[in-house]
């Protein structure tokens, strides 16, 4: 599980809540008598429930979902994840406020409860590419909500109904791979998420009062995450030629073992030569002295 600061930043300037600023109609508590125009939504992986949210969005959902789980290997569970409710907000103990919940218009999903439980110590399990998609893709993440519980497992729509198609279409984008999506958090392509999360924000752009002589925040930020990118690509160039090389050495090994070199016959045959006569010299006896015979005074 990821720490709360290594997610992307809560986008400045940003307002939730807006469900009805957002023309969406009523919400709690009058939600139930509005009937608000609901859908199911099925993940990959509920065989028995299904997420139901407005009918407008679901499209949007399914394939956020989708992508969620293809894309970055996250798992979304049955019995842990949830849409539409008409309700207000709870508080931190389970009890209704005033405050109508983005559940009661439909446009707020739940993600996999149990491993994002909203409480007042951040604990989360989402990669952490999947905020920035969900994001860009038109939701507000509970992950940055201030002066109450972090619900990280919450995502809820807010923009009016006529930018889904956008939104939409940027959704399918990430589904099929046009936006490089992540398998896992250590995937080198995660530098792309980081740069497009600081795009998506207008504060670090500026610098003070367009001062000239102070760098922009977001000139160092692109420039550090490129010198890092470099270091990390020339690494692994240098772990590749490695790897490359030992397995050369280690096929040329197999070869040589599988198949030695033939022997030369003339130089074969001058060596045996040399250790036959080594081997006769040293078994031929020595030639013994025989001692002259002594006289025994007599002439012949």
């Amino acid at each position: 599980m990821a720490e709360r600061d290594e997610y992307m930043a809560r986008p400045p300037h940003v307002n939730n809540n807006v469900a009805k600023a957002n023309h969406w109609g009523e919400g709690w508590p009058a939600c139930e008598e509005h009937d608000p125009p609901l859908k199911s939504v099925l993940p990959l992986h509920f065989p028995r429930h299904s997420v139901k949210v407005r009918s407008e969005i679901a499209e949007l959902v399914s394939v956020l979902f989708e992508a969620t789980e293809k894309a970055h290997g996250y798992h979304i569970r049955d019995g842990a994840t949830w849409g539409y409710d008409c309700r207000a907000v709870l508080d931190l103990h389970g009890n209704p406020t005033n405050t109508p919940s983005n559940h009661s218009w439909g446009l707020a999903v739940d993600v996999n409860s149990d491993t994002n439980p909203r409480q007042l110590t951040f604990q989360s399990d989402l990669p952490l590419a999947v905020v920035p998609m969900w994001w860009d893709c038109g939701f507000y993440w509970g992950g940055w909500y201030r002066n109450s519980p972090y619900d990280p497992m919450h995502f809820e729509y807010i923009h009016p109904a006529t930018a889904v198609p956008g939104h939409l279409a940027k959704a399918r984008n990430y589904l099929i791979g046009d936006f490089m999506p992540l398998h896992n958090d250590t995937d080198g392509r995660a530098l792309i998420w980081r740069i497009h999360g600081i795009l998506d924000m207008a504060d670090p752009v500026d610098n003070h009062a367009g001062n000239p002589n102070e760098p922009n925040k977001l000139a160092q930020a692109i420039t550090q995450a490129t010198a890092g990118a470099k270091q990390a690509a020339d690494a692994a160039n240098h772990a590749q030629e490695a790897a490359e090389q030992a397995a050369e050495a280690a096929q040329a090994a197999r070869l040589a073992a599988e198949h030695p070199p033939p022997l030369d016959e003339a130089v074969l045959e001058a060596t045996l030569e040399r250790v036959v006569r080594r081997v006769l010299t040293a078994a031929k006896p020595e030639p013994q002295q025989t001692a002259p015979r002594q006289g025994d005074g007599s002439d012949v």
